[in-house]
């Protein structure tokens, strides 16, 4: 499973309900310039750069794109800064910043629950390098 499987995951779930339509994995990563694949995909752009985990390289790789000059677009034409006169932008920064701070704190959630399901003595030793105890 690549790197990316999970975020682009929560990536797909965001975009299907912002569309009203499923959106999957496989549809961000088309190699399409159809409408119904291209805003999607600046969709995804925005979301994973709001992370601040991923660099546009990084970004591009995900999504299966030629470099990060085709994310650099993308990013620019879902907040409207292409330069184009009358383009108003599809997506607030904002909205994704809200998104990616309710994903990170549902996570830490589920990370503390699973924390008190395992228990700190095998919680230590799988970062020490040992492994989940059995």
């Amino acid at each position: 499973m690549s790197t990316y499987a999970k975020t682009l995951e929560k990536v797909a779930k965001w975009a299907s309900i912002e569309f009203e339509r499923l959106i999957t994995v496989q549809t961000l990563r088309a190699k399409t310039k159809a409408v119904t694949h291209t805003q999607p995909r600046w969709f995804a752009m925005a979301y994973l750069h709001a992370t601040g985990r991923y660099s546009m390289p990084q970004i591009a790789r995900a999504l299966h794109l030629k470099d990060h000059t085709t994310v650099l677009h993308g990013l620019r034409r879902a907040h409207g800064h292409d330069g184009k006169d009358g383009n108003e932008p599809l997506w607030n920064k904002e909205q994704f910043k809200n998104m990616v701070e309710r994903d990170e704190q549902s996570f830490q959630a589920v990370t503390a629950e699973q924390i008190d399901e395992i228990g700190m003595d095998n919680l230590a030793r799988f970062t020490n390098g040992s492994g989940w105890a059995a």
